[in-house]
């Protein structure tokens, strides 16, 4: 996600204004400063507080806006009214979504098109750090990591058994009948490959080969339903008891074969864990007893899931090559030399298929309590200073200085960085703008965020 710069003093005094026009019996509505979220891949969403007087009588309410991108888009084409219209039909059924309230297609009001919608109180579990290493999931129990697994899992199932055409929901696009579905997918992700190519002769192997199968692979699904599109725990909002309270993120909605969001649903599951090189933590349900579990929920026979299991992988490789063109744009370092095609997308691809392995080797599954690691903070301006810590199979400690061969080093301002740890200034765009630079191991970097936030100042 890359965040336009913007003055949220004259947003906020513009959205004030838009949203009297939308309330008119309301008398002394306003709304407290917007506080940006980092949220998605493609997505700007912000925070707000609504108070005004109704009636006689003083109201509130928690309010989200998702606001359409225009610098360094990830998807070729961004329909926010979609994604809207998607939440606006759900409303009333099994599917636990954030109630829709106004949608503004006109950009003369915020520059952009924009949703507004009621805020869900509850926590949503890490993407960077991934879950497996950071936030409500590695800090959860076995028993509720499990359960959270589960009530995502569930909300899937509720997706899938939406009757789709009578809740409204044919304009996503009715596919043809026999392989149809699967078509329709596939057309659009090549189109969005090819869309990534900076000229015709920009060349994509594994990706391609991927494509390649897949097309030759065809089948016709058993059953065609409302796909999520983006299946996973981080689109997922808890509760204090580990219940789901919300489903999020409808960009990717289709109507296709529901055994693909379950493919996407392991597959970025494996990509928060292995495909980083860290450990899967104990209590995650494994495959086998999820896609059991799946088939009681549902009633449907899983038959084709490494077909999916390709297409996710697939997917989101396409999504990372462009995600690698939009760091290189913006001057922002990646892991692998050649990020758009080494990844851990194209190289799960690689394995599934048997096909060459891009760039290096696989990243290794990296257990912190198993190694001993160093991580250099070089923080500079007013405030700056250098220390490190050393992480001693699995207990740290901290030293002023500096460390001879560190395996990652972390760079920042001072005041940035005092700005990421108190939750000021989100992590992900702070690493995205330049203002937090990593160089090395950034895997090991990511298990060590809570240790490095509990020694970030001297005791």
């Amino acid at each position: 996600m890359y965040a336009r710069q913007m003055d949220l003093a004259d947003m906020q005094s513009r959205l004030t204004t838009w949203l009297q026009g939308k309330m008119p019996h309301t008398r002394n509505l306003s709304i407290s400063p917007l506080e940006r979220s980092s949220g998605g891949l493609s997505n700007e969403t912000f925070f707000f507080d609504m108070s005004w007087q109704e009636a006689g009588q003083s109201k509130s309410a928690k309010k989200v806006l998702r606001w359409q991108p225009k610098d360094f888009q990830v998807f070729p084409s961004y329909d926010l009214g979609m994604q809207f219209r998607v939440m606006e039909c759900l409303q009333g059924t099994d599917v636990p979504v954030p109630k829709v309230n106004w949608l503004e297609e006109n950009e003369e009001v915020l520059d952009s098109p924009f949703y507004v919608m009621d805020r869900i109180d509850g926590v949503i579990p890490c993407e960077v750090p991934p879950y497996h290493a950071y936030g409500i999931f590695s800090e959860a129990t076995p028993q509720q990591r499990a359960k959270m697994w589960w009530g995502s899992l569930e909300a899937t199932t509720k997706v899938h058994k939406v009757d789709w055409k009578g809740a409204g929901l044919s304009f996503l696009g009715i596919p043809s009948g026999g392989t149809g579905p699967v078509d329709k997918q596939l057309d659009y992700w090549e189109h969005y490959l090819n869309w990534i190519k900076e000229d015709p002769q920009e060349s994509h192997p594994t990706l391609e080969a991927a494509l390649n199968w897949l097309k030759e692979n065809r089948y016709t699904p058993e059953h065609v339903t409302l796909c999520w599109g983006d299946a996973r725990m981080p689109n997922t909002i808890y509760g204090p008891d580990f219940d789901v309270l919300g489903v999020l993120d409808w960009e990717m909605a289709y109507i296709g074969d529901p055994e693909s969001d379950l493919g996407w649903y392991f597959f970025l599951d494996w990509q928060y864990s292995d495909g980083y090189g860290i450990p899967r933590l104990e209590g995650t349900p494994g495959r086998e007893e999820t896609i059991q579990r799946y088939e009681e929920l549902t009633g449907w026979k899983v038959k084709n899931l490494f077909y999916s299991d390709v297409m996710a992988a697939f997917r989101f490789g396409v999504i990372m090559a462009k995600i690698a063109k939009n760091m290189k744009a913006t001057g922002v370092p990646t892991p692998t030399e050649d990020f758009e095609r080494d990844n851990p997308c194209t190289q799960r691809l690689a394995s599934l298929l048997d096909l060459p392995a891009p760039g290096g080797p696989k990243r290794e599954v990296t257990n912190i309590e198993e190694v001993t690691v160093t991580v250099q903070l070089h923080l500079t301006g007013p405030g700056s200073c250098d220390w490190y810590l050393i992480s001693d199979k699995g207990k740290g400690t901290r030293h002023e200085g500096t460390a001879q061969k560190p395996d990652a080093t972390c760079t920042a301002l001072a005041k940035d960085w005092d700005a990421i740890q108190k939750g000021d200034l989100d992590r992900v765009q702070a690493f995205m703008s330049g203002k937090l630079k990593i160089e090395g191991d950034l895997t090991l970097m990511m298990q060590l965020e809570d240790m490095i936030s509990k020694h970030n100042h001297p005791e």
